[in-house]
């Protein structure tokens, strides 16, 4: 109907309707548009379409450039974009919906390039995000939401980088705020609880803590106060109980710190020194008359307690973890014989003032107390904790991973001689010393990612190495396209076809790591085979085409598939860590 309005001002124009046809019998139109017949330019309406017979896109040319309001179809007929070209570029407001006409987003162009306002949506009512382009660089205020429209963080934005942002609770309260440089914090932040109040406050230096940090509790009272010196404590710290009373302080020194505790009365408690935030070395325990009742070394946070009645006979022996007792504690009287024991709960909060308690305890007492150990031994060596064993960090890649298209590096949790908890990921490319571009037309490659996650179990270390097995869950997500050109746009551009593996798998192995030192760091080799079934899912990334799915044909596999695998991975391990 349009070009039959139109044939008479083309006639007068000397202008020439074309056609072009999917099909040779030329019963299936794809595309109708009009040419000068002076210089064969594009002039006049334009007109493309789906081989169901739906619209594509629908234009006007003016002197062989895009003009006017354009509008790009969905092959179901409904919108996927709708907009104005100016001199062959987007100008104006562009509107763009999925395919059950839903609209996804607004962008202004202005010459082609994106500059204005930007909307994402959620659905037409809801809106994602919203701020401002200039150039296509996001620049200004910019807002983003959640699905129940409540606004989640916004951020001022200069050239395209966050300079500063805030972040919201859902009651729309402020979670924290602060700066940053070349998108890294910097300057000061602050955090905040939900009902509003100040959490901590301080400042950022690269990414790290640096200078002074103060902290609060909810009703506003400081619990905290000291230096950061690029992220590690430094300096004098006071920390306070939930009524502002000084509970603690110490000096510190690249995070290590002599600490003095005190009671709600101001005598001190107890004093040692802190690695990490932990109790580290030898502590000092004082009763409230300052005099000394009680000894204790700590080592990866547990710590070989010794009491001492007044005379400075021994009283009692246990292990603390922290200010907490824990496992079986005895009793002794001045001559050093066993008077009783017992073994407290964590519930019960016996903290290391109880320390001070000299009181003879009587036995049948003692009896109704203990319950029994308060952590049993677990039957399972791999899950049973040890004392003084090492934990460390294991990277590793894959060291004949390039020869299968693939780079692999692996991240693992190691406890010494008993579990490792690993993550790999590879990068997988077929061809993988080639350029896709470079590949010829209608010529399958492929490239992906995948993810696996172990749990394995370790067998005693010897000079040769370990033994252990494990299972794995992993998962995929490949690729597989093949250059082409798409012939429905004038002139012809590069189009890719496109096809999605997905693939979820479980499987088990058997493997032999030989570790440098499998109590501290070095070199790490880890050589591991195995079986594993995937369930495999293809998913087409164009519309319904015959021709399209031969393409694939041969590269996919059956939906379930027991495969093989096996590989060698080397790296090192880090030092212990706490």
């Amino acid at each position: 109907m349009i070009f039959t309005l139109l044939w008479f001002p083309i006639c007068e124009a000397q202008l020439l309707l074309r056609q072009n046809y999917f099909d040779e019998q030329k019963q299936n139109i794809e595309s109708v548009f009009s040419i000068s017949v002076n210089d064969s330019t594009l002039e006049g309406p334009y007109l493309a379409y789906y081989p169901n017979g739906n619209k594509k896109i629908e234009g006007f040319y003016h002197l062989n450039e895009a003009d006017s309001l354009w509008t790009y179809f969905h092959e179901n007929n409904y919108e996927k974009s709708v907009g104005y070209f100016l001199n062959n570029k987007q100008h104006g407001l562009w509107q763009y919906y999925d395919d059950s006409g839903i609209k996804q987003r607004e962008v202004t162009f202005k010459n082609g390039l994106k500059s204005g306002i930007y909307i994402d949506y959620f659905s037409e009512q809801k809106i994602k995000s919203s701020g401002e382009l200039l150039n296509s660089k996001k620049v200004g205020l910019w807002k983003e939401y959640d699905q129940d429209g409540a606004l989640e963080n916004t951020k001022l934005i200069q050239n395209d980088t966050v300079v500063a942002y805030r972040y919201f609770y859902p009651n729309g309260n402020i979670k924290q705020q602060g700066t940053k440089t070349s998108n890294v914090r910097s300057g000061q932040w602050t955090h905040f609880f939900v009902n509003g109040q100040v959490s901590s406050s301080g400042f950022y230096k690269e990414n790290t803590k640096d200078g002074t940090w103060i902290y609060q509790n909810e009703k506003g009272v400081k619990t905290a106060e000291g230096n950061y010196t690029l992220g590690e404590k430094q300096g004098h710290w006071d920390f306070f109980d939930e009524n502002g009373i000084l509970k603690s302080s110490g000096d510190f020194s690249n995070d290590l710190g002599n600490m003095k505790s005190f009671s709600t009365t101001g005598n001190i408690q107890s004093q040692g020194p802190l690695v990490n935030g932990k109790k580290s070395g030898d502590w000092i325990y004082f009763d409230a008359d300052g005099k000394m009742i009680g000894k204790a070394i700590f080592e990866n946070g547990l710590g070989t307690y010794k009491g001492f009645y007044p005379d400075g006979a021994l009283h009692t022996t246990g292990t603390l973890e922290d200010d907490k007792k824990i496992g079986e504690w005895m009793i002794y009287d001045k001559k050093g014989n066993v008077e009783g024991k017992y073994t407290p709960f964590y519930g019960n909060s016996l903290e290391t003032n109880s320390l001070t308690d000299h009181a003879q305890i009587d036995n049948q007492i003692l009896e109704r107390q203990n319950p029994g150990f308060l952590y049993k031994p677990n039957l399972n060596r791999y899950f049973n904790k040890r004392n003084q064993e090492y934990r460390g960090l294991v990277l590793t890649s894959g060291l004949l991973n390039p020869l299968f298209n693939q780079i692999s590096m692996g991240l693992e949790l190691y406890f010494q001689e008993r579990l490792g908890y690993e993550i790999i990921y590879s990068y997988y490319r077929n061809p993988i010393f080639k350029k896709f571009t470079d590949i010829d037309d209608y010529k399958l490659y492929e490239y992906g990612h995948n993810l696996i996650i172990k749990q394995k179990f370790y067998q005693k270390d010897s000079d040769l190495g370990m033994a252990y097995f494990g299972h794995q869950i992993s998962f995929m997500l490949h690729k597989h396209q093949l250059n082409g050109l798409d012939q429905t746009a004038l002139p012809f551009q590069p189009l890719l076809i496109q096809c999605n593996e997905i693939a979820l798998g479980y499987g088990i192995y058997i493997g032999y790591k030989w570790m440098k030192n499998s109590d501290g760091k070095g070199f790490v080799l880890d050589a591991f085979a195995g079986v594993s079934a995937e369930l495999t899912d293809w998913v087409p990334l164009y519309a319904d085409n015959v021709k399209y799915d031969d393409y694939f044909s041969d590269a996919k596999l059956a939906p379930s598939l027991l495969s093989f695998n096996l590989g060698i991975m080397i790296g090192f391990s880090t030092k212990n860590i706490k």
